[in-house]
C-alpha cells in the first residue's frame, strides 16, 4: 500500500514524452545559371530526387497544437548539369537540418516552421576540377496531411513544401556557381509515426 502511494507523486512529476520519427521522400528544384567566369557556360536547373530521416520532440503540446523541435538528415542526391541536352557535369547535395515547427492537429494536420540547413554541395564538371562548398541557409517549411489516431502510436502522412529564406545568384567563381545551383524549392511526401 505504501509503495502505491509513493508511486503516484513520482509519476505525476515525470514528463510525458511526445514526438515523431519519419521518412521524407522529395524532389529538389534548382535554378538555371550561367557562369560569369571562363567560357560563361550555361547550366539548366538541377532537380534531383532523394530521401531524408527526421525526428522530432514536442516541447509544448496543447492537444490541438504542438510546438516541436526537430532534426533531419538528408542523403546525398546527384543531378546532371545539362545545357541543350548535353551533360556537362554533376551537382551533389547532402544536408542536415535543425529547426522548430508548429503542428495543428485538426481534422487535417497542418504544420509550419523554420529550420537551419547545412548543405554540402559538390560541383563536378566533366572537364576540370571539382568544387566543394558548404552553404548554411534558413529554410521555411509547410505541410498538410492526416494522421490515424491509435492507442499507442499514430501513423501520419503529409505533403511538404520547403524553400530557402536566402538565395545566392552570383556566379563569378566556381564556388559561387556551386552555391547558385543549390536547391531553391523542395517538394516531398513525409510519413512516419507519432508517439
Amino acid at each position: 500500500m505504501r509503495t502505491k502511494l509513493l508511486l503516484v507523486p513520482v509519476m505525476a512529476v515525470l514528463p510525458v514524452f511526445a514526438g515523431e520519427v519519419g521518412l521524407l521522400i522529395d524532389k529538389q528544384f534548382g535554378k538555371a545559371q550561367a557562369a560569369s567566369f571562363g567560357t560563361g557556360q550555361k547550366y539548366d536547373a538541377v532537380s534531383p530526387t532523394g530521401f531524408g530521416i527526421r525526428g522530432g520532440f514536442d516541447v509544448l503540446d496543447l492537444k490541438v497544437a504542438a510546438l516541436q523541435v526537430n532534426a533531419t538528415w538528408h542523403n546525398k542526391t546527384t543531378g546532371d548539369l545539362n545545357y541543350g541536352g548535353t551533360k556537362y557535369g554533376e551537382l551533389e547535395n547532402q544536408y542536415w537540418a535543425a529547426g522548430a515547427m508548429v503542428n495543428w492537429k485538426l481534422l487535417v494536420n497542418v504544420g509550419a516552421g523554420v529550420e537551419y540547413r547545412s548543405e554540402k554541395l559538390t560541383f563536378r564538371p566533366t572537364g576540370g576540377a571539382s568544387t566543394d562548398s558548404t552553404l548554411g541557409r534558413p529554410w521555411a517549411r509547410v505541410n498538410v496531411g492526416f494522421s490515424i489516431p491509435t492507442p499507442v502510436v499514430s501513423p501520419f502522412f503529409l505533403l511538404e513544401v520547403a524553400a530557402p529564406l536566402s538565395k545566392k545568384d552570383a556566379t563569378s567563381t566556381p564556388k559561387d556557381l556551386t552555391d547558385a545551383l543549390a536547391p531553391q524549392v523542395q517538394i516531398g511526401v513525409y510519413g512516419g509515426i507519432r508517439f
